[in-house]
């Protein structure tokens, strides 16, 4: 699954920079192409860069005993990001990549094996013994586009990817590896000509796609704060 998202990435990057190159001789006529794309698709260098955190607590999931559990997860990011469209125009676009080097998941359960409670089995009764487990990952498909052209802008984005947890979640019988997506509003504020702070709420959910032999999902309503670089060559 790994090398899956990997493959996507680098494809999607792929992409990204051939829509950030169209975009570039859109607004610029005079911008030269790259001759050592050979008409392809060429890599750019990202027009953004920035790191937020996000976070949610109490969200609720079913165990396997039939009872309503509750975790707080917390993530941290990298994002890379391509726009799409000038500044100046009242709706634009943006493609992203976010690089998860941490996350963890609280309260995850796991339980005491005997002759009435396996791993194949729904453990009736059973008491489950919480933990937490950590996480890290990528997200390498992410579309936002973007309402106006002044300091303040709300943006929508989606993004898919997934997570590497440390133990399987969030049942014994589940993966360790998990699926995730994202969808939300995000209010930018432009702090100086560089920077944008972003803060914003997003549904994440996070499940195996099927992959285990149980399969329940885990979702949460995140409240995410972080900062936007714009790079020197970007005209946004």
């Amino acid at each position: 699954m790994p090398r899956i998202l990997f493959s996507i990435a680098v494809a999607a990057l792929a992409i990204a920079g051939n829509f950030s190159s169209a975009s570039a001789q859109t607004t610029t006529p005079t911008a030269s192409v790259d001759s050592d794309s050979g008409g392809g698709f060429a890599v750019h260098a990202p027009s953004m860069y920035g790191a937020w955190i996000a976070g949610a607590r109490h969200s609720a999931f079913h165990t396997r005993t039939g009872t309503t559990g509750y975790r707080n997860f917390y993530l941290t990011s990298v994002r890379l990001a391509w726009s799409i469209g000038g500044a100046e125009r009242p709706v634009s676009g943006a493609y992203f990549i976010d690089l998860i080097p941490a996350a963890v998941s609280t309260d995850m359960p796991e339980y005491l094996w005997n002759s009435h409670c396996r791993p194949d089995t729904t453990c009736p009764g059973a008491t489950p013994i919480p933990h937490s487990v950590y996480a890290f990952g990528l997200t390498p498909i992410g579309w936002a586009v973007r309402f106006g052209s002044g300091p303040a802008r709300l943006t929508i984005e989606a993004s898919g990817g997934g997570l590497w947890f440390t133990r399987r979640i969030p049942d014994p019988v589940a993966t360790r590896f998990n699926f995730t997506a994202s969808a939300g509003p995000t209010l930018e504020l432009r702090v100086t000509q560089s920077q944008t702070l972003r803060v914003g709420y997003l549904w994440h959910h996070t499940s195996n796609g099927g992959t285990g032999k149980v399969n329940p999902g885990l979702n949460s309503g995140i409240l995410a704060a972080g900062l936007l670089w714009r790079s020197a060559a970007s005209h946004n």
